[in-house]
Parts: structure tokens; sequence; C-alpha cells
């Protein structure tokens, strides 16, 4: 299913830059789609509540829900068992494998995504677009295996995974002289650089600014009048399910729920600055996740009907919510 639907989107770019070059107009006039893509880490089937979640779960997700009757929900959508394998077949369209993605990277030598891989991200710039990835990366973590090295314009974010906001607290890893995560930035032909340490103040903050710097980004695009595509991966619900402080004791049902209702809130800020902007019918908006949901208490997620979570071989790993808006 993954494979199909990136296979569609390098369809349609191809086919809107023919009709540009057939009717003699630059690419960026034909009047392309927008593309907000939105990944959620770890977000299980049974979470949204137009999957059977929300309320059920100790918060309600009006603007997902919304979304959802706006647009096509999926009902078995399938992506790999973890997370580095989806982010790269939904960068490539090819199983991960193929692209040297075959295990999570923890950071140091060569890991991540081959180099010589074209991305979706490269495919949309040569077609005229502006590109941004905000948020989880984890396809490599050092200068030349980072979103602005496959195909972005700018990336904020973390190249690996949150586990490591814990690292920073632990007495034993600064002894030990452990390299603490950081949150990262950077623009197409530069060298990204390090900002803050990736730790658990930042881990509440984080999503927060990656929505701030998406909706700049789309701002920017608007003016501009270039076709933009913005990549969001978010960094919650993955463990430590920790909500930012505006949204802690929301719910009253504790932090994972806190942490689903901003989850709903930054997506309802997107969905917000796209009407804004006057550009909701030819913006195509994906909402999913990269794979099935948390195992571990007190961050455990839900699958929904099916059973299992991540890193697991079964229905509850691999099948996730998916909801797709196009109006025009």
């Amino acid at each position: 299913m993954k494979r199909t639907f990136i296979f569609f989107l390098y369809l349609l770019f191809c086919d809107l830059t023919l009709i540009g070059q057939a009717q003699n107009k630059p690419v960026s006039s034909v009047g392309k789609p927008n593309i907000v893509f939105i990944l959620m880490d770890n977000l299980g089937y049974g979470e949204p509540g137009c999957y059977g979640g929300g309320i059920t779960r100790g918060a309600a997700t009006p603007r997902i829900d919304k979304l959802a009757t706006e647009g096509t929900r999926l009902l078995n959508f399938n992506v790999e068992a973890q997370c580095t394998h989806s982010r790269s077949a939904l960068m490539t369209g090819r199983f991960s494998i193929r692209s040297g993605t075959h295990s999570v990277p923890i950071g140091g030598g060569l890991e991540g995504m081959t180099q010589w891989e074209t991305t979706i991200a490269e495919k949309l710039s040569d077609a005229g677009y502006a590109t941004a990835a905000y948020g989880k990366w984890h396809l490599g973590s050092d200068n030349g295996r980072l979103p602005n090295d496959q195909g972005f314009d700018e990336w904020y974010g973390i190249p690996r995974t949150t586990d490591e906001a814990f690292w920073p607290g632990e007495p034993q890893a600064k002894a030990a002289g452990v390299p603490f995560e950081h949150i990262i930035e950077g623009r197409k032909g530069e060298k990204s650089r390090e900002l803050q340490v990736y730790d658990l103040e930042q881990r509440r903050l984080i999503d927060a600014e990656i929505t701030r710097r998406t909706i700049d980004f789309m701002k920017r695009g608007v003016r501009s009048g270039k076709p933009f595509y913005t990549y969001i991966a978010y960094t919650l619900v993955h463990l430590p399910t920790l909500p930012n402080p505006k949204f802690a004791g929301k719910t009253g049902f504790g932090d994972f729920p806190d942490a689903l209702a901003e989850m709903d809130f930054h997506v309802g800020e997107i969905l917000d600055a796209i009407d804004s902007l006057g550009i909701s019918n030819n913006t195509i908006v994906v909402f999913t996740s990269d794979n099935g949901p948390e195992a571990m208490w007190p961050w455990q997620g839900s699958s929904g009907p099916w059973r299992g979570y991540y890193f697991t071989h079964m229905e509850g790993s691999l099948r996730v919510p998916f909801i797709i808006r196009w109006p025009g």
C-alpha cells in the first residue's frame, strides 16, 4: 500500500511536469498541488477517534476526526514494524532493505539510507517544489546523510529517536562520555548544525516548534508562488510520551492522553493555517504513522482491534491510521 501511494505521487508530479512542458509554460505555473505529509511516531491504529480511539483513550481527537470526514480514511494501510524502515520506504517508494535501511541506526558509522537513493524530495525539487522536513529523520545521523543532503531545502529536528532524550539526565551516560543527541537544523548546500541537546525538557517542546516552523514554511511558500512539500515527522507519541507543558494535566488522565490532545491540536494548527492561506483546495494533506504502538508501560499505546505492538510481525504492528485529503 505505501509503495502504491508513493508511486502514485511520483506519477502525478511527472505528469504535471510533462503538462507544463507541453504547454510551454514554466513548471511552477501549472498549479501543482502542495503536499503536507504528517507522520506520527508509534501512533497505533486504535488511538484517533475516527479509528475507535479518541475519548476511549482519554483524549478526543476532533481535528483528526474531521480531517477523516473531509477526505479518505484507509482501513488497511500497512507499514513496516520499525520506524526507520517505514521512513525509508516513504522517502523512496522502495522496500527499505534495498536502500541499506535494514535496521534502526543508533549513531556512529555509515548508518542510514544509502546516499545514491533518489527521494521524493529530490523528485519534487526537480519538479519546481520548495521542500522542507521537520521532526524525526532516523535515516542517517551525519552530514551527507541528513535531509538537506537528500533533496530538502531546509530541515529541523532530531537525526535519530526520542529514546535518547533520557540519556542527558543519566549520570552513568555522562560519566561514560556518551555523545548526546542534538536537535539539528540545516539548509541544502550547507552543513547542518547542532542546536540544543535533546533532553527531556526539549522532548516536551519539540513538536510545538515543528508546528511553528511548518506554518512559517507554508506561508513563505505561498508568498513565493512556488508549490511546496513539507514532511512533518512529529515525535509524538513515541516514548517517553511526555506532553508540552501547556497540555500537561489537560485531560486529567495522565501523560499519554495529554500527548494525544497535543497531537490533535498541532494537526489542527496546520489545517487552520492551510485554510487561512487559501490553499485548501489544492493541497494534499496526509496523516499517518510509521508503525504500530508502544508496548512499554506507562506509555503503552493501542492497536485497536488488532493484536500486537511495533517490533512484532502481528497486525497491530503493521496496520496504522492513514487519512488523505485533496478537495480539488
